[in-house]
């Protein structure tokens, strides 16, 4: 199952799916640098996670 996870920067609302943990913690974590000179947690990503249909 896919995992999602949605951005909570002001005025973002970036979503990224990805097919497992890692790879969306790498996702968001690219996201987070380009957009917002940022990272998040990876137990943040995790816990904010959602299960999608891939």
């Amino acid at each position: 199952m896919a995992k999602q996870w949605s951005c909570n920067e002001d005025r973002c609302g970036e979503v990224v799916t990805a097919d497992s943990v890692d790879e969306l913690i790498e996702k968001v974590n690219e996201h987070m640098r380009a957009a917002h000179d940022s990272y998040e947690l990876e137990e943040m990503i995790e816990d904010a996670a959602v299960d999608v249909d891939g």
